[in-house]
């Protein structure tokens, strides 16, 4: 048996052997290179008995005759790093025969020879693959294979251009050695899905996952050390953020850009929460590259804005239509904020991939448990100590105004992002109760922005305004904030989940 240990990357742009060969070249790495064409046929029984059991089986012929038997078994993908078992056996003919595997890599209980007997072709991944194995300046060996061709089922198919990195001896930080260097010559973004993953997509469907940030809670237990549960938080938001850039890429969404920034924010926050615990200089470092992307995306948040106040099945069109000018203005502003193609070139940018690639070497990097501090000690002490700022600030005895509720939206925000790296430590129930009226807090304020976005267009606008929509406004403003009052009453009533 073989452990995979290799990073995959999908990849944009021509002439990529060449771009491989010539920074080889410039960083003085001893290597060789052959290219060779790989059919790739992977089975199933018709009740998916190995994919249930975690488990890909595929024939492999290269263009010398030579055929490969493979059976992968579930191994941890994280940030594009996959780690799977492998056995591999050489046949003499493209027949699958489980028997030739030793039989203690099968599940308690998995049936071989009814298996067998019920295996019948799903799909099959045919490309070309370029390879260098490449000696690092610690003599550390990795195997770069770029490929390209497609995943094919009986109703589609799909390209394949990636490149993989993977580790045939030595040192595994030496893979990340070269994965920065390739960041800094090809447009590519961490490829989370195998070809494998790719084709039974083809085959029953792909469905995407509906993230969202005000619902997020990491997955975080109490029998976790401090290191062990910001290691899980950490981990879970760089899948997250790599499964929401997926879905941008395959279809340009606001709000899944939206989703992405709340993603990241998420993320640093870890890294704030968790600074007496961590590397000072690498958690800066990491700090510094999120806030930077962040910067990139700061327009989504107003464009999103933009786009309820004059999308036609919005809350507010009719009430903007008595101003046709004041709509054109608004639709003119959504239109020079939104930029797709250059979200789609920040995603596959040298940045931002430097940034996942730091963000997967810290999950990966032992962290010092050195501290005599307990996560049940610290988890109730942030949360404590966010819902005492916010008391503080927003008056529990005194109404506030829309300025002030704005003003300390990110406090809200932040008590929210505790919640939500801490919150499943405890009772479920508790803590729903607990932040619902927190969320809903958040969301009026989030449409109170919007209120008065428009409020300043209004204020800035050349013609005579209707007085119908400046009286609506007023009374639409008036109401939420009465709303906020209350909302504002009942959480700051409620009895803290973390509290016994």
């Amino acid at each position: 048996m073989d452990t995979e240990i290799e990073l995959k990357y999908l990849v944009l742009g021509d002439n990529i052997p060449a771009v491989i060969t010539n920074l080889l070249t410039q960083l003085k790495h001893p290597f060789s290179c052959e290219t060779k064409t790989l059919a790739n046929c992977y089975f199933d029984t018709p009740d998916l008995a190995l994919r249930k059991a975690d488990i890909g089986l595929r024939i492999r012929q290269n263009n010398k005759g030579e055929i490969e038997q493979t059976i992968k078994t579930a191994g941890v993908t994280v940030g594009g790093l996959h780690q799977r078992p492998e056995y591999n056996i050489t046949l003499e003919s493209a027949d699958v025969n489980l028997t030739l595997f030793n039989q203690e890599i099968w599940p308690t209980g998995f049936d071989v020879k009814s298996v067998q007997e019920q295996l019948s072709p799903l799909f099959e991944t045919n490309f070309k693959r370029m390879t260098w194995l490449i000696t690092m300046p610690d003599n550390s060996q990795i195997e770069l294979a770029f490929d390209q061709g497609e995943v094919r089922s009986s109703q589609s198919s799909e390209a394949i251009n990636e490149i993989e990195l993977e580790l045939v001896s030595g040192n595994e930080n030496s893979i990340f050695t070269l994965a920065h260097s390739l960041i800094s010559v090809i447009e590519i973004r961490p490829g989370t899905l195998s070809k494998a993953a790719r084709g039974y997509g083809l085959v029953f469907g792909r469905t995407e996952s509906h993230i969202s940030s005000g619902s997020t809670v990491l997955v975080i237990e109490n029998g976790m050390t401090i290191s062990e549960s910001f290691k899980a938080g950490f981990s879970e938001c760089l899948t997250q953020l790599q499964q929401l850039v997926s879905q941008f890429v395959t279809k340009q969404n606001l709000q899944v850009l939206k989703e992405i920034s709340d993603t990241l924010a998420l993320a640093r926050h870890g890294l704030w929460l968790y600074k007496d615990y961590l590397p000072s200089d690498k958690s800066d470092s990491i700090r510094k590259q999120i806030k930077a992307v962040l910067a990139e995306l700061v327009w989504v948040e107003p464009a999103l804005q933009i786009r309820e106040l004059t999308t036609k099945k919005g809350n507010y069109r009719k009430k903007i239509e008595y101003s046709k000018s004041l709509l054109a203005e608004l639709k003119n502003e959504k239109h020079q904020l939104i930029d797709f193609q250059q979200m789609l070139k920040l995603l596959h940018a040298e940045a931002f991939n430097k940034l996942q690639l730091s963000m997967l070497e810290f999950i990966l990097n032992d962290l010092d448990e050195v501290h005599s501090t307990e996560l049940l000690d610290l988890a109730p002490s942030w949360l404590s100590l966010n819902l005492d700022t916010l008391d503080k600030a927003i008056h529990r005895d005194k109404p506030l105004t829309s300025a002030e509720y704005i003003e300390n939206h990110h406090l809200i925000i932040r008590s929210l992002l505790t919640g939500s790296w801490f919150g499943g430590l405890y009772s479920v129930d508790k803590r729903m109760d607990f932040r619902g009226p927190w969320l809903d807090i958040h969301l009026g304020i989030d449409e109170l922005e919007t209120l008065t976005l428009l409020k300043g267009h209004l204020q800035q606008s050349s013609e005579d305004i209707p007085q119908k929509l400046v009286c609506w406004l007023d009374d639409k403003v008036e109401n939420l904030l009465c709303a906020l009052e209350h909302c504002k009453a009942a959480a700051l009533n409620l009895q803290p989940y973390w509290l016994k």
